[in-house]
């Protein structure tokens, strides 16, 4: 708690500038059907001398680069500690080096919502830019990302986005508070002298802004957004007109986005990865073995020497068959935080590569999931579904459900060939919500008043400070439809279970395991050793057979423990736990404006009767006052209108 104090108040204290939105949203429409792949086509216009320059090229090898949570303007804490986290300087000097290293053919981007400024967002764009000129192919998948995450998209040759997946260019929005009349409730004047008629204190001396901050902060905005307009309108070769109208829309889908020539393609992360791999005819950075060509830091290192140790450490378990226990513990969180919270939290990225890594593994025969979790970010779900569903594809998968497989935990239990269940298990819950904090009586208590200013119709969508527009409330509800018809869709196809079906039991309903196996839900009231014995059936393993039983996610070694302790200065970390048990993601930061996100998830999140959801109360503090907020302290982070999303729902 006093970490989550300490971390609040280094971010917000001293700030001067107001909150700026990015609405957004996360959960998006089904892809269709296989769409083909273009990998061996030929390129016909490619210029002959090019084409042989590449094929005399001894090596090509495509780069990976993630930019999300984890990537700040600046470390808060100065110290070398091994971790995720990287500062826009550490990207922009890797780029550097791979556009001098001509063994690097091209660079996909795994673009998730980093913390930074516009002003960051072009600086990488620039080197992005020069890649490109150096005859680098540069690629991007939005994994999940807000209007940040594109902006930086637009900058690469093509765009890709998971099904779930989407666009979100909602404008930009700003929010000022006013609190004189909060500062007189409490009996607090102040006496003000400026130098300059722009140098304005109405924050705490003024209930509305005057005309200077109003033209000033317009300007502003007009600067900002014609910048905003032109990235996207430059990289995907759209009229200026045209991005404005997408603009007012906000929020689209992948088929949407693809319609609208906002996107390239619809797929999966791995399986975007490897399509492009044999389009392109290269081969994974450093797939070869040990290689220092990715390692400009001490992350870099401590990353690649984890890698040597797990394979080795896989080398010598190496006897006898194996069935994996693999375990899906807590809720199911976007932000990845490492080994060190691999026990508390499922995250996305983390718990999927797990997966991948226990499909390609050939001493492991089969595989059982071990779920306990009410669920959580949908997005975050279909993703761990789509490498569940592949898993299953190879070798046997079974599923054992522990205290609760709710909504999300339900969700990642269906591509598995047969589902256990104790008969208390409580499991179910086939729906999606979302939340949406309004805090107008909170303000009017305590005297607040709020001025706004936005780019783009949707640019607030789901502020805080003021009743939800209607056309909102309809488009939200839309975006809900959606997602969870395609909640029924997964269940109905791996669970070999007609849509209709699925939908009369769905609606959101929480089932015992024994009501579950009477409506289909579940295969078999049993436990963990059942599951395991099921697995060792389905896999013809002997019993006379020396069967290893071996657990995952793997404790993780020395160096994945500093990994994620060296993550604990990143604003990404709260975003995780705050997430976990509110379902109400904390957002980035930026050091320029105060850009926050403000989209709508989808939330496949079961609140359990006998669990509290608390949050972390810190002391909040304010731009301009260095401290707490007068009458507001004790509440969440959420509050903070700097730091504020409107969709208070973990993503599909």
């Amino acid at each position: 708690m006093m970490l989550a104090r300490t971390a609040w108040w280094l971010m917000l204290a001293g700030l001067c500038v107001p909150a700026v939105v990015w609405a957004q949203d996360d959960g998006r429409s089904d892809v269709p059907d296989a769409e083909k792949e273009d990998g061996d086509e030929k390129d016909d216009g490619q210029d002959d001398g090019k084409k042989d320059e590449k094929a005399e090229s001894p090596i090509q090898r495509l780069a990976e680069m993630r930019i999300d949570e984890f990537v700040v303007p600046a470390r808060m804490l100065n110290l070398p500690l091994p971790g995720k986290t990287k500062t826009v300087g550490e990207l922009l000097e890797r780029m550097e080096t791979w556009r001098k290293d001509e063994t690097v053919g091209g660079v996909l981007l795994d673009l998730g919502s980093p913390a930074i400024s516009l002003a960051d967002i072009q600086e990488l764009r620039g080197a992005l830019g020069r890649l490109r000129e150096s005859d680098k192919k540069v690629t991007a998948f939005l994994n999940g990302g807000g209007p940040g995450a594109y902006l930086l998209a637009c900058a690469a040759d093509e765009i890709t986005v998971a099904p779930t997946g989407g666009v979100d260019i909602p404008g930009l929005g700003a929010m000022f508070l006013f609190l004189q009349g909060h500062y007189q409730m409490m009996g607090i004047e102040f006496d003000v002298i400026t130098a300059g008629d722009y140098k304005y204190p109405g924050f705490i001396n003024a209930r509305e802004p005057n005309k200077f901050f109003d033209e000033e902060y317009n300007q502003i905005l007009d600067g900002m957004f014609e910048s905003y307009v032109g990235m996207i309108a430059e990289g995907r070769n759209i009229a200026v007109d045209e991005v404005k109208a997408a603009i007012d829309i906000g929020v689209f889908d992948a088929n949407q986005a693809l319609q609208r020539g906002l996107i390239d393609k619809i797929a999966y992360y791995d399986e975007y990865r490897d399509q492009l791999l044999r389009r392109e005819k290269m081969k994974r950075l450093g797939e070869e073995g040990l290689n220092l060509t990715n390692v400009n830091s001490i992350q870099d290192l401590v990353e690649v020497i984890n890698k040597q140790l797990r394979e080795a450490a896989e080398a010598r378990k190496a006897v006898g068959p194996k069935i994996a226990v693999l375990n899906a513990r807590g809720p199911i969180v976007d932000v990845n935080m490492g080994a060190g919270f691999a026990s508390q939290l499922i995250c996305r990225d983390d718990f999927a590569k797990v997966v991948n890594e226990l499909r390609k593994n050939k001493s492991v025969k089969a595989v059982v999931m071990r779920i306990d979790s009410p669920g959580g970010s949908g997005y975050a779900s279909d993703v761990i579904w789509q490498a569940l569903r592949l898993l299953g594809q190879e070798k046997p998968l079974v599923v054992s459900m522990g205290r609760v497989a709710g909504s999300g935990g339900y969700y990642i239990a269906c591509p598995a060939a047969r589902i256990f269940a104790q008969s208390t298990t409580i499991t179910g819950s086939i729906g999606v919500l979302g939340i949406f904090a309004s805090y107008r009586s909170q303000f009017n208590r305590v005297d607040y008043e709020v001025s706004t200013m936005q780019r783009g119709a949707r640019a607030l969508l789901g502020a805080p400070y003021r009743a939800m527009a209607k056309e909102d409330r309809q488009f939200l509800q839309d975006y809900i439809n959606d997602f969870y018809d395609i909640f029924i869709d997964r269940v109905a196809s791996t669970r070999r279970m007609p849509a209709e079906q699925v939908r009369k039991v769905a609606g959101g309903r929480i089932y015992t395991g024994a009501q579950a196996v009477e409506l289909g839900l579940v295969d078999e009231v049993g436990g963990l050793n059942d599951a395991i014995e099921a697995a060792r059936a389905m896999a013809d393993i002997p019993e006379s057979a020396e069967l290893q039983i071996v657990e995952y996610p793997r404790p993780g070694s020395l160096g994945e423990i500093f990994e994620s302790i060296g993550m604990m200065n990143t604003p990404a970390v709260l975003a995780a736990f705050q997430q976990g048990i509110t379902a109400a993601p904390v957002v980035s930061f930026d050091q320029q404006l105060q850009w926050f996100a403000s989209r709508p998830q989808a939330l496949c999140w079961m609140a359990m009767p006998d669990v509290a959801i608390p949050g972390p109360t810190p002391m909040i503090g304010f731009p301009n006052m260095g401290g707490a907020i007068p009458g507001l302290n004790g509440i969440s982070p959420a509050m903070n209108p700097w730091a504020m999303p409107s969709g208070l729902i973990p993503r599909p």
